[in-house]
């Protein structure tokens, strides 16, 4: 049976550039990570939060 990792993210505008997104990827309630840069496209953004929140259960089910 698989499980499903208990990490989401968020992809929303960058403040602090126009026309530019950024994804934060949470564990619940809490903050994991946010992204170090910001990307042109939303699409961007949620490909590359996406790949994170795998690596992350990877990780999470390698380690636990």
């Amino acid at each position: 049976m698989s499980r499903v990792h208990p990490f989401t993210f968020n992809v929303e505008p960058d403040p602090l550039r126009e026309a530019r997104y950024r994804w934060t990827v949470c564990e619940g309630t809490q903050i994991r990570l946010r992204s170090p840069r910001s990307y042109s496209t939303k699409e961007e953004a949620v490909i590359e939060a996406t790949k994170v929140a795998e690596r992350l259960s990877a990780s999470e089910l390698n380690n636990g």
